[in-house]
């Protein structure tokens, strides 16, 4: 595992100023300030206090003068920072502490001692972008005690610990404008705190920043403001129609060209919050607004989707007889946690003493190798994986180093490194065993094989029985005709299912790269395999795996599939997107 910078230890990723500027205009837009004597703002994660100073710029002159902020940072010479610019202002008061703001909460009550030698009084706003440290950088152990503490199931991230953290700090009523990933919309680490917003919240407004790369960091950031819901209405039904939301993402073609505006930046086009295609230099986004959809279940993804566009995926669901995992499993591939070890192109270069006996090494699809209907890697020219499990007994177990002299020599060279994977030693697990191997039989038949992360479904067919690297997934059917693996596939490479992925799991990253996870697939809805149209798509399919077809050949199979994949579904075809 390469070495963890400061920054992904910390989380600490600094608000730009001009995002900044825009949360704290739209906090304040939110906010009654008649009855309030006295207004206490928040920030657990101030930095240098770039979110309370332009929440100080947002302010009318009078509310100012009765504003108490409260900034907590980790950094002193952030801190410092923080309170020289703080003392530009005219306010009540400016507390800035050097304090960690998650170790002062126990339980579900904020300790003595955050804000004076007494129970804290309830703040009115919370501004805040929470550091955001994914749970390999936290550390299991770590990790578990959170999720204990603050009563988060699943895989979670520091600012969802944050985010329950600052509810318990915020009156009700209290009004909250956090920055942080885009993950919790969409993804099944994010459940738990999707319930815990949708009983706390009631939700303002949601924008998906996406891909705008408004922060240095790989996260692609959201905003959420909210109004905490007081405790004797949260059992209440809630209306959910006024949770507006706000999706911005680069677009690769324009819709209406005509109508292309150009601004000067993604903040100019939150200004102006009109839906519509617009220019940023050489970049397109697509700006939508609707009205967020919640799932009946936390577990399911918030849909951003616009009415037109949940009509359509209504129509999809309806006409839906199924779902892919229904019927297939969706299994991840083979998980080495040391792959310059066990997955090699070179091995004839390694000494021959060394060299891996053949019947160990085995060809491996991985996600570089990923076609749109087959592999566009010729099989000579795959890598090979050292797979140290064999079938005994209808067991999967590793083999016998002694059996296989020179696979034992080669892992013996690794052995310092193979050993420091702890968690396989922990595990009771021989110190040379793959950390997630896979069912040797099952790959040895017919399969679809997929990349992890694509900018378009590449759901490809294999026939040959090789494996399958951990940065793919891959489906065999449970019977023994492969016409639904056909099925799948076409439905799963159509643009139809590209656009209901891209609406229903909103899990877009950078250049218009999608993940492509079992909790999404698995969900993919499949018509009536048996109907004419799923006959037709199955025959589409059957052509265009078979190998040396030209292109225009090719072309027309891929328009006579989008046909035939809308036609299942009740709706119009799809031919670009």
């Amino acid at each position: 595992m390469p070495p963890i910078t400061q920054q992904k230890a910390t989380g600490s990723h600094y608000t730009p100023p001009e995002l900044a500027r825009f949360l704290a205009e739209r906090i304040v837009a939110q906010v009654d300030f008649c009855p309030l004597s006295e207004i206490r703002i928040l920030d657990p994660a101030c930095g240098d206090g770039e979110l309370l100073v332009a929440l100080a710029n947002s302010l009318p002159h009078n509310i100012l003068r009765n504003s108490v902020f409260t900034g907590i940072e980790l950094d002193s010479s952030s801190v410092e920072k923080a309170q020289e610019r703080l003392s530009a202002f005219r306010s009540k008061s400016n507390r800035l502490k050097r304090m960690d703001f998650l170790e002062q909460y126990v339980g579900s009550e904020v300790q003595m001692g955050l804000f004076a030698n007494s129970p804290p009084t309830p703040v009115d706003i919370v501004i805040a972008n929470p550091p955001y440290v994914r749970t390999q950088i936290l550390g299991a152990q770590k990790a578990q005690a959170l999720s204990r503490a603050f009563r988060l199931k699943g895989r979670i991230d520091l600012y969802q610990v944050f985010m329950v953290a600052m509810t318990q700090c915020l009156k009700d009523n209290g009004i909250i404008g956090v920055i942080t990933s885009n993950r919790f919309i969409s993804t099944r680490s994010g459940a738990s705190i999707r319930k815990f917003i949708a009983e706390q919240y009631e939700i303002v407004e949601l924008i998906d920043l996406g891909d705008t790369k408004l922060f240095e960091a790989a996260v692609l950031p959201a905003i959420l403001i909210a109004r905490k819901v007081p405790a004797a209405s949260r059992s209440l039904p809630k209306l959910r129609t006024q949770n507006r939301f706000v999706r911005i993402y680069e677009s690769r073609t324009c819709a209406h060209p005509e109508k292309l505006v150009q601004v000067d930046s993604v903040y100019d086009m939150l200004k102006r919050n009109s839906d519509g295609e617009y220019l940023v230099s050489a970049t397109r986004f697509k700006f939508s607004t609707g009205t967020l959809s919640f799932a009946d279940s936390s577990s399911e993804p918030w849909q951003m989707v616009t009415a037109s566009e949940k009509k359509w995926i209504d129509k999809i669901n309806s006409a839906a007889k199924c779902r892919i995992g229904d019927l297939v499993k969706v299994r991840v591939g083979i998980k080495t946690t040391a792959d310059f070890v066990f997955i090699r192109s070179d091995w004839n270069d390694v000494p021959k003493d060394q060299r891996p006996e053949s019947c160990l090494l085995r060809s491996i699809f991985s996600h570089e190798d990923a076609g749109r209907w087959r592999s566009c890697t010729k099989r000579a020219s795959l890598k090979k994986i050292l797979y140290t499990h064999e079938v005994r007994d209808a067991k999967r177990v590793a083999i016998d180093l002694e059996r296989y002299p020179c696979a034992a020599a080669y892992l013996r060279r690794h052995r310092q490194r193979l050993e420091g994977r702890k968690y396989v030693i922990e595990a009771n697990r021989k110190w040379y065993e793959i950390w997630v191997p896979q069912d040797l039989v099952s790959l040895r038949r017919p399969k679809l094989i997929f990349p992890d992360i694509s900018p378009s479904p590449m759901f490809f067919y294999d026939h040959e029985g090789l494996m399958v690297d951990g940065n793919c997934y891959w489906i065999v059917a449970e019977e023994d005709s492969t016409d639904l693996l056909f099925l799948i596939q076409g439905i799963a490479n159509s643009n139809l299912m590209t656009h209901y992925h891209e609406l229903v799991f909103n899990n877009k990253l950078y250049s218009g790269r999608r993940r492509y996870l079992t909790q999404y697939v698995e969900k993919y809805p499949l018509p009536d395999r048996f109907s004419k149209h799923s006959r037709r798509i199955i025959d589409s399919v059957k052509e265009l795996v078979s190998p040396g077809l030209c292109e225009e050949v090719i072309e027309k199979r891929e328009r006579d599939l989008e046909v035939a994949v809308a036609r299942a579904f009740g709706v119009e075809p799809l031919f670009s997107l």
